[in-house]
């Protein structure tokens, strides 16, 4: 028996990316799937893809960053379906650069959409899926930047990273004290094939703050060289469902990343400074060795 069968997954920042591939794979399973992002053109290919494989989706245009919007969005799945089994709050953009280089604007759009879009969706989600009657799980997308040391350059990007892995950990501590049976994760991808590094084409050129210095625009290059060479979309979300399949709070796809947060675990009880990268990748090669 197929236990995805008609479950309710609600998956934001779907248009593209790891979102996209949740979604294809949620609605191959026989869920309903409403699929919200602000790609408006992302969403209309989504939705044409699943259609003409006959499967169930809707897509709504929201902007996460937008408490209303947010619970318009909770509104609407409730009305349709009167439960929500799998919210997945995904939506994610990446602002990089030196710290203090990046404007307020910048500093602001990656605040919005990453933390206070998974706040939103805690907000206007949760409260629904206690009173529902049924099997719920709230899965935020952080990174392996929030569990792993403070990278250059990755200052806005990597602080909302371990905002969201706090937060559902916290979440996580506060549904085990409630009676229905509702639970949270925590998602944290490594490299996957997503276009996460073309973030400003979400923003306005006004908005666009460009790199200052040939460092800065050689570690983006390097870093997105990685991430499009990473795990497909589709095979990331099958781990994934695995590991919900598995009852894990702790949804780590790929987990050869274990040794270098061993080193960031070690270096924060040892009371030692932060490694350089180049530093980190040496002891990581000697412990291979």
């Amino acid at each position: 028996m197929n236990q995805w069968n008609n479950k309710v997954a609600v998956i934001t920042g779907a248009a593209s990316g790891i979102g996209s591939g949740l979604a294809r794979y949620a609605a191959k399973q026989g869920m309903r799937v409403i699929a919200a992002d602000v790609d408006t053109q992302g969403l209309e290919a989504l939705e044409k893809e699943l259609k003409s494989q006959e499967l169930s989706i809707i897509t709504t245009v929201t902007d996460v960053s937008d408490p209303r919007a947010v619970e318009e969005l909770a509104a609407a799945a409730f009305e349709t379906y009167g439960k929500v089994n799998f919210l997945f709050n995904n939506a994610g953009v990446l602002v990089d650069g030196k710290s203090w280089e990046r404007t307020v604007k910048d500093w602001q759009w990656c605040l919005n959409v990453n933390v206070m879009g998974v706040v939103n969706g805690i907000r206007s989600f949760v409260p629904r899926m206690l009173q529902q009657q049924a099997q719920g799980r709230v899965i935020n997308t952080s990174s392996i930047g929030g569990l792993l040391r403070g990278g250059a350059f990755l200052g806005p990007y990597q602080g909302t990273k371990h905002f969201i892995t706090a937060i559902t950990e916290t979440l996580y501590s506060e549904l085990s004290q409630e009676s229905a049976p509702v639970t949270a994760s925590v998602l944290c991808p490594a490299e996957v094939a997503t276009g996460i590094w073309n973030s400003d084409r979400l923003r306005s050129d006004e908005q666009s703050n460009p790199l200052g210095s040939e460092a800065e625009q050689q570690f983006r290059n390097l870093i997105a060289e990685g991430v499009a060479k990473g795990l497909s979309t589709d095979e990331f979300a099958a781990r994934v469902f695995a590991g919900i399949e598995a009852d894990k709070f702790w949804l780590l796809p790929q987990p050869e990343f274990k040794p270098a947060f061993q080193l960031r675990a070690e270096s924060i009880l040892n009371e030692s400074n932060p490694m350089s990268t180049d530093e980190m990748v040496a002891r990581l090669m000697n412990t291979e060795g």
